[in-house]
């Protein structure tokens, strides 16, 4: 009996069908069913009902539940307490190389609490999106990749038979304005609203390429600052007149109006209209093989740390 297999069926209660555990795991309704029923035939019982509405947990499988989920929370505290503070390898192998790209660097310039939990973890290095991804398909599993994958990046991700992506927040494109501007009590901005308003972009390569792709039937004909800055673009809001606007995400400027040094009162984000604004940011496996036990423990450490820390956001 493997603690992944107990993750599955934990997933698979929480979710109540195999098409929606599956989705949330990442994985195929196929592998999952297989992982369930494995666990039924080790314990010669039945955990689950299956019907075409969804799955529903037997007596058995309830009294299976509340140990798997014991069993895997001791796991979790288990591991926790052996790797503390001691991220290096067996027999002093390197520590964990976390790969980032453009955003999720800007993500950890924006949390000082974020960058310690990168430095207490691992060694961190910002690399482009199409390195990150060769970067995930050659890696034997001790090492990670978090990225950025918006609508004109999926494909390419989606389409690579040699990783996988693990979504661990979602994030919208949109703009910041002062709460004073007219289009701030708008829910959403269209494109060509903002067309021939005076706005500063992101200027770091990346950005431009998405900024372009996503104005390429509404180009932006009255940009005045182009800088990488996250402070930056929010100090033009402040120094410029109530219809400037800057461009944002809306998990940044969450987190940016977590940090009391960053110039956030009175500002507002408002996000893109089309869904290719919507972004996920989240972790690029290798597909055929599996994370080393300092790797993953990394990456759950991310997501509590997220979810302690950023859970206004994720509701």
């Amino acid at each position: 009996m493997q603690i992944e297999s107990l993750r599955y069926f934990i997933a698979l209660a929480q979710a109540g069908s195999f098409y929606g555990a599956a989705k949330n795991l990442l994985i195929s309704q196929q592998g999952l069913n297989k992982a369930v029923t494995s666990l039924e035939t080790e314990l010669g019982i039945k955990l689950v009902e299956r019907s075409r509405r969804g799955v529903r947990l037997t007596s058995d499988g309830e009294v299976f539940l509340k140990h798997a989920e014991r069993i895997v929370d001791d796991h979790r505290g288990m591991v926790d307490e052996l790797l503390e503070g001691r991220f290096e390898g067996p027999e002093g192998e390197e520590p964990i190389t976390l790969y980032v790209s453009y955003y999720g660097a800007q993500t950890a310039v924006s949390n000082t609490s974020y960058i310690g939990l990168l430095a207490e973890n691992s060694s961190y290095l910002e690399e482009p999106f199409d390195k990150l991804v060769q970067r995930a398909a050659l890696s034997d599993g001790s090492d990670l990749c978090y990225l950025d994958v918006n609508a004109k990046t999926l494909s390419g991700v989606l389409q690579n038979p040699d990783v996988r992506f693990e979504p661990i927040l979602k994030t919208t494109f949109g703009f910041v304005c002062s709460e004073e501007s007219e289009l701030a009590r708008e829910s959403v901005l269209h494109r060509s609203d903002l067309s021939k308003l005076p706005v500063a972009l992101n200027a770091h390569r990346e950005m431009t390429q998405l900024t372009e792709w996503l104005f390429r039937d509404h180009p932006l004909e009255n940009v005045r600052m182009g800088v990488t800055s996250p402070r930056m673009l929010l100090e033009f809001i402040h120094a410029s007149e109530y219809e400037s606007f800057a461009a944002f995400d809306s998990f940044g400027f969450f987190v940016s109006q977590l940090d009391a040094n960053m110039p956030t009162d009175g500002l507002k984000f408002v996000p893109l209209s089309t869904p290719e604004a919507i972004c996920q940011v989240g972790f690029l496996y290798p597909r055929h093989r599996k994370l080393s036990l300092h790797a993953q423990h990394c990456v759950d450490v991310l997501k509590r740390f997220l979810a302690e820390n950023c859970g206004e956001y994720f509701e």
